[in-house]
């Protein structure tokens, strides 16, 4: 079990430092290539993961069902404990509910399942894309979009690629070749645009940031054991749905809390933290998900 756990972790922290002291040592401007990477190779892969895999409607809802209240409870667990954060609630909650499914779900859930945890991975972070944009929007600048839902192409990816795969169409191979190598692009560039991203990050108040990793962590873990006491998630569902329970807080609320000058030092403790934690909290994770 140590030695699967080192292989499936291992290759995530590797190419994340390779990006970090590249990062350090050229100070290279990703911008442009994680535009593209957002904006082409994300969309690209949502569908192409989720078009070619077979749809059971009753497991997807429940799974679907399962990770929205994942990330609705964790924040009501939060609410109360705030004060023990040593930052504001509106810096903190969206901390504990929304985290990094991007760049470390996605190639944590595929290493340790392979292809078929792709589409699982994909509708995580589709969904927790959603709600970020939207309720963790709110939380931050008190007020929410709905907008962002309708405009943003990952929900467009979801929608064609699901419809695909429900009406069992398919691409011809001149099609889906390039579509295809285009997709596998972003596993590998989001973990070296993520060290890059973090080696520009300083810590400021690494108190707060480890006291927010631990509690997140643990109030996360709480919301996945009473929600699997509900819902039946089963096999690759069930060890994804745990994975994304352990998962480090997203650097998109760095972003925003800079954006609406909420406390976005701690904030950027919070995240930098959290993601130095995520080397004992993973495996912590992938135990609990491969056990």
């Amino acid at each position: 079990m140590l030695i699967r756990i080192a292989e499936i972790t291992l290759p995530i922290f590797i190419i994340a430092l390779i990006g970090f002291f590249y990062a350090r040592a050229a100070k290279p401007d990703l911008a442009g290539a994680n535009k593209l990477v957002i904006d082409i190779a994300l969309p690209i892969l949502i569908f192409t993961s989720l078009s070619t895999k077979q749809f059971d409607p009753r497991a997807a809802i429940l799974f679907t069902a399962a990770a929205a209240s994942l990330i609705v409870l964790s924040g009501l667990i939060a609410l109360p404990l705030r004060r023990l954060s040593g930052a504001q609630w509106r810096a903190f909650l969206p901390c504990v509910m929304f985290t990094n499914v991007g760049p470390v779900g996605i190639p944590l859930v595929v290493l340790a399942y392979g292809s078929n945890g792709l589409a699982p991975a994909v509708v995580l972070l589709v969904l927790s894309n959603i709600l970020h944009f939207t309720i963790g929007v709110g939380l931050m600048s008190g007020r929410i979009d709905w907008r962002t839902v309708y405009a943003n192409p990952l929900v467009w990816a979801t929608v064609l690629g699901l419809s695909f795969a429900r009406l069992e169409w398919s691409m011809p191979g001149w099609i889906g070749t390039p579509l295809t190598m285009i997709g596998n692009v972003l596993v590998p560039m989001m973990l070296l645009s993520l060290g890059a991203r973090l080696s520009t990050s300083k810590v400021s108040d690494a108190r707060v940031g480890l006291t927010v990793s631990i509690m997140t962590l643990l109030i996360r873990l709480l919301a996945c054991y009473l929600i699997l006491q509900i819902v039946p998630l089963e096999g690759i569902e069930r060890g994804a749905f745990i994975l994304f329970a352990c998962l480090p807080s997203a650097v998109f609320n760095f972003l925003l809390a800079d954006r609406f000058d909420l406390e976005p030092s701690k904030v950027a403790s919070m995240v930098i933290v959290g993601h130095v934690a995520s080397v004992a909290f993973l495996p912590l994770g992938l135990w609990l998900a491969l056990r």
